[in-house]
């Protein structure tokens, strides 16, 4: 089954951010495996804004590790909750 999100999240990540797609799956690691850096993470923040027209907030971004949690925390925005504590 198709997950609109993690498409989003990862044509975010792959056409802004320009993180190789094979590197992409839920278990990798924003900062170690993806090579996400604090610039990066405020890049990506913005345009998880934009596109899912949701709010980010600093401490969110960094309080998650995975791109899973990412995910994880994009979806309980979508659903009107707050994201699950990590």
């Amino acid at each position: 089954m198709a997950d609109a999100v993690f498409d989003k999240v990862e044509a975010i990540l792959t056409g802004d951010l320009h993180v190789p797609q094979e590197k992409i799956r839920p278990e990798a690691d924003l900062r170690h495996d993806l090579g996400l850096d604090s610039f990066a993470a405020v890049e990506l923040a913005y345009s998880l804004e934009e596109t899912f027209s949701v709010k980010v907030t600093d401490d969110e971004m960094a309080s998650v590790k995975t791109l899973g949690d990412l995910l994880n925390a994009v979806r309980a925005r979508l659903a009107g909750q707050s994201p699950p504590a990590q």
